[in-house]
């Protein structure tokens, strides 16, 4: 039979994981706001609504970066510290890291941005997303996987 620390562990690290996981997504769902700021002239939420392939492509890309939350959530969560104790209930350190890494992902993307639609460094012009709500589609799910990417990274980055 199954113990009553080994099931209080199993919660314990539930909980710490669902927690992780919460302010995360939230964090997903500011950058999104952030992108939409950043990107005037790509009206994204406007150009995907009423087409099922580009917003199957946003929340597609939304379920790729709750994926990777949850998973680095579940591997290394900052609530809860890295033990199953009660001791010390949230690890300001790996926060402070998650945090910074979202902000270093809005300063790259920016500069991205930058590069691309006012440098016109591969002479693209970025309007020509707005021209078909697949590539608004196609542009949201590339920058859920870069967030997820950071986000993951930043949840598996060593602490010592």
């Amino acid at each position: 039979m199954i113990g009553s620390e080994f099931l209080f562990s199993i919660f314990l690290w539930f909980v710490r994981a669902f927690l992780s996981s919460i302010v995360c997504l939230i964090i997903g769902l500011l950058g999104m706001r952030m992108l939409s700021f950043e990107t005037t002239r790509i009206r994204e939420f406007e150009s995907i609504k009423g087409h099922p392939l580009a917003t199957s492509l946003f929340l597609g890309g939304f379920f790729v970066y709750a994926g990777l939350v949850i998973y680095g959530s579940m591997v290394n969560p900052f609530f809860l510290s890295q033990s199953v104790s009660l001791g010390t209930f949230f690890n300001v350190e790996r926060f402070l890291i998650v945090i910074l890494s979202f902000l270093v992902s809005f300063i790259f993307g920016s500069l991205f941005y930058y590069v691309f639609s006012k440098l016109k460094l591969f002479n693209v012009d970025l309007d020509d997303i707005n021209k078909h709500p697949v590539a608004v589609g196609v542009f949201l799910f590339c920058y859920q996987v870069f967030l997820g990417l950071i986000i993951l990274a930043s949840l598996n980055i060593p602490l010592g």
